[in-house]
């Protein structure tokens, strides 16, 4: 997941960002990119595309990053996508690993008649997502390069998400597609394209990446579950007295046994519990009318200034700044 977001930061910064200002204060970020050995916070990540809004208030910034983002942001994908048969194949390839590559959202696939519509539905988190962010992940599809290899197929059409900020001429003259608007958006195949072979496709370098990435997908899922499972065991604990050993034992681990696990996912009982706290504060702070000491209280703070510098420290911004955006937004 790193990988993207550092492509995707590269290509903001190409386009004139600084990457201080998109990165400053985002958890998860070191020295201006995203760390390669911890979990990227999907909330993160949506506040630095937010932040990349106001910086550059290009309404094509989103497609442009997506249309130059290197084959090698997709990793294992690119590989897989380039081999299959078909390019029906290649897109059954992509919604099967998409999340290798990002935990933001991912692409659904409906048979519509003659067409195949692949709609992105963003992943649920306490920041909602921005539509350059997404319109990053369609650039990736719509680039004028042949996104299958040499089939030389590209979408039919391209939806945006409703509220585009530029005419729909200029989104159309960007993609070389048509373009309509909808709540939300994707992009649309014709049928006919799907059985359109691949042509080079190594049905041998295709069973080994797919064998490779099966492994990354199941050590996902397996890391992925865990932490899910941490952290509806703190949730139900409560923020002042959840503890490692105590998660540990509800789960049937020894303490040691967790922290291993847990390492491995990269991360750590205390990071999921600031997470867990921190995400439920910013589902409070912007969606509840509770005073900031009752906030505070909830989750797990003796002092309303504690809880304060914890709000600032880890989304960058106090609770008033927050809740003010919340309802400005």
């Amino acid at each position: 997941m790193a990988g993207w977001v550092n492509a995707a930061l590269d290509g903001l910064v190409r386009e004139g960002v600084d990457r201080r200002a998109l990165t400053h204060g985002l958890r998860g970020f070191e020295a201006g990119s995203a760390a390669r050995d911890s979990r990227v916070d999907v909330a993160s990540v949506r506040r630095l595309w937010r932040r990349a809004a106001t910086l550059n208030p290009d309404p094509l910034l989103g497609l442009k990053i997506g249309a130059g983002l290197p084959f090698q942001a997709s990793n294992v994908i690119t590989i897989l996508v380039a081999h299959s048969a078909t390019v029906g194949a290649s897109i059954e390839m992509l919604l099967r690993y998409q999340q290798l590559v990002s935990n933001s959202g991912g692409y659904r696939a409906v048979r519509e008649g003659d067409t195949l519509r692949l709609t992105y539905v963003p992943t649920p988190a306490p920041v909602e997502i921005h539509r350059l962010q997404v319109e990053s992940v369609l650039g990736t599809l719509a680039a004028r390069r042949a996104v299958f290899g040499a089939t030389g197929v590209r979408p039919q059409r391209m939806i945006l998400m409703n509220g585009a900020p530029a005419p729909r001429e200029r989104y159309e003259a960007f993609l070389g597609l048509p373009v309509t608007f909808e709540a939300r958006a994707g992009v649309i195949f014709a049928a006919g394209d799907l059985s359109r072979p691949v042509p080079g496709a190594d049905p041998r370098l295709l069973e080994l990446n797919a064998a490779y990435a099966e492994s990354l997908l199941h050590d996902q899922n397996r890391s992925e579950t865990l932490c899910a499972q941490v952290q509806a065991v703190i949730h139900r604990t409560g923020f002042r007295t959840a503890s490692a050993p105590a998660a540990a034992a509800e789960l049937g681990l020894s303490v040691r046994s967790l922290q291993r696990r847990l390492n491995e996912a990269g991360v750590s009982f205390s990071l999921l519990r600031d997470e867990t706290r921190m995400r439920e504060a910013m589902i409070l702070l912007t969606e509840s009318r509770l005073s900031l000491a009752e906030l505070a209280l909830r989750l797990g703070y003796s002092e309303e200034s504690a809880f304060s510098r914890a709000v600032k420290a880890w989304w960058g911004a106090g609770p008033r700044e927050l809740r003010r955006g919340a309802e400005s937004a």
